[in-house]
């Protein structure tokens, strides 16, 4: 009986430690469900060494508790683009034409962030092949690549702004 209270207040350390250091770095206290959330990707990611494992989630985690974009742009032939992003985003690079973020997102939300965000936003999608999500808005062509990162939870979008053809 003493083991089984041993390991349970162990449990309950470390998750009172995960969730203190992942409310510190969010500079906020975190809802229930939010760290359920990272948590639970930051343990799924262990078994993704290659990509940089747990290290490389807890990064992305804590920078998308802080991240407050809520938008991305793309200047395109001296024009500028803009379209929302997932809530959990974290924008990593942009270069003319592109712009790469990841985002911790459910399938429900992704579905939602291209079926209702972006149309919000004045961007109808026009076909959908694979990885590949195509838009039509504000006179030119968007597509957006969309893969698995680390885990199910985290995807990697890569957006391209093209001329209408």
């Amino acid at each position: 009986m003493r083991i089984l209270f041993g390991l349970l207040a162990l449990a309950g350390a470390v998750l009172l430690c995960g969730y203190i250091y992942l409310s510190a770095s969010a500079g906020r206290a975190l809802k229930a469900s939010e760290f359920a959330r990272f948590s639970n990707t930051i343990v799924k990611s262990i078994t993704h060494p290659q990509e940089g494992g747990a290290s490389r989630a807890i990064s992305l985690s804590k920078a998308a508790l802080s991240s407050t974009s809520s938008s991305g742009s793309i200047d395109f032939e001296g024009q500028s683009y803009t379209f929302p992003l997932p809530k959990y985003a974290v924008p990593q690079e942009k270069s003319g034409g592109r712009f790469y973020f990841l985002a911790f997102v459910s399938p429900d939300e992704m579905q939602n962030y291209f079926d209702r965000d972006l149309p919000r936003a004045g961007w109808t999608q026009v076909d959908q092949g694979g990885a590949g999500h195509f838009l039509e808005g504000h006179g030119v062509r968007m597509t957006i690549v969309q893969h698995f990162y680390l885990t199910s939870d985290i995807s990697e979008f890569n957006v391209v702004i093209r001329k209408h053809p």
